[in-house]
């Protein structure tokens, strides 16, 4: 097998609904011509204000790395001060979400083993085409939540308060108090 190169903008790209809004850019999928097979990777950027609900994989590892801005994380039940250059990795059954609470973009390479991540993120998003509008905010797809199970997410009990669930952040000053208990 030869060595899998991705040009930057050259990979998959997905606009994403809210309440995450911002995009992916999917590197490598076992589905991609020529990509190895057990694992798949990707950047995922967030807008100000943008996040990932609290979720968990059940037979995923899942690995990040900060690449630019800062976030509040919460990552079994513990909210966290994450910044640019914070590496982690998420075991199965591990509750994590994020929420850019920073003033610019938040971005973050990932990797999911074994895969099924990107197949969520084709099925909710839109594709991002250069040159082409932004379309976000738009809300997720009704059938999300079957999307989720149908891929790689578990379903929560409980499920994930407020903000940490899938309702858009639309007042910042609800940040506030998770910013005070941040570690």
């Amino acid at each position: 097998m030869a060595v899998l190169v991705v040009p930057p903008g050259g990979g998959q790209q997905h606009w994403q609904p809210q309440p995450a809004n911002g995009w992916v850019d999917l590197l490598t999928s076992p589905r991609f011509p020529g990509a190895p097979a057990g694992f798949s990777a990707g950047v995922q950027e967030l807008p100000p204000l943008g996040k990932i609900r609290e979720h968990a994989h059940p037979a995923q590892t899942e690995i990040f790395w900060i690449v630019e801005g800062q976030a509040l994380a919460r990552l079994d039940g513990v909210v966290r001060r994450i910044t640019a250059g914070t590496f982690m990795v998420a075991p199965p059954h591990a509750r994590h979400g994020f929420i850019n609470d920073g003033g610019g973009p938040y971005r973050m390479l990932w990797m999911l083993i074994p895969a099924g991540l990107e197949d969520f993120f084709v099925a909710i998003g839109r594709p991002r085409v250069a040159g082409e509008a932004d379309p976000t905010p738009y809300p997720r797809p009704a059938e999300t939540g079957a999307i989720e199970l149908s891929t790689v997410f578990e379903t929560l009990d409980p499920p994930p308060p407020p903000p940490w669930d899938t309702a858009p952040i639309t007042d910042p000053a609800v940040l506030d108090a998770l910013r005070r208990e941040a570690v």
